[in-house]
């Protein structure tokens, strides 16, 4: 029983509190939009994370002007918060959609957003550094978005 007490209470402290500097990245798997499981890897470099829908237009565009392998070859990772959703928009609009792009966008769902930082009109950008976050900062635009990526 306590051992079953001590997952539970490890499970919920993952996601009370949103990634810091000097945190190790995620470990939980998250899906994508063809729902295959995926789980941020240890070499990972930049983590970008859209909380709304201008922010994932601008992510989405970004990255279609690029080569289809563009996040695998820069080590990144792009996570859209679709929690706030509407269900039914996200199964038969959003998803459908996000299914014609060249790369994967991670979807997180209800518990695991609280692990992402978000600040309002902007793309939370993290940097990893030998599987820990090792800065945080926000871009508003596709110019931001290129001085991630130099």
């Amino acid at each position: 029983m306590k051992r079953i007490l001590f997952s539970i209470l490890l499970f919920v402290a993952t996601f009370a509190n949103a990634l810091n500097i000097g945190d190790a990245t995620p470990t939980f798997e998250i899906k994508d939009q063809f729902d295959k499981k995926h789980v941020i890897a240890s070499d990972t470099k930049t983590i970008l994370v859209a909380a709304d829908k201008d922010t994932s237009t601008i992510l989405k565009e970004y990255f279609l002007a690029k080569d289809a392998n563009f996040l695998t070859t820069n080590k990144a990772y792009y996570v859209a918060d679709i929690s706030g959703m509407p269900s039914l928009i996200a199964k038969f609009f959003a998803l459908p959609k996000m299914k014609d792009y060249p790369f994967s966008v991670l979807l997180v769902d209800e518990e695991q957003t609280k692990a992402f930082t978000k600040k309002e009109d902007n793309i939370t950008v993290y940097t990893v550094t030998n599987g820990k976050i090792s800065d945080i900062k926000y871009v508003k635009d596709a110019a931001g978005l290129d001085s991630v990526f130099k």
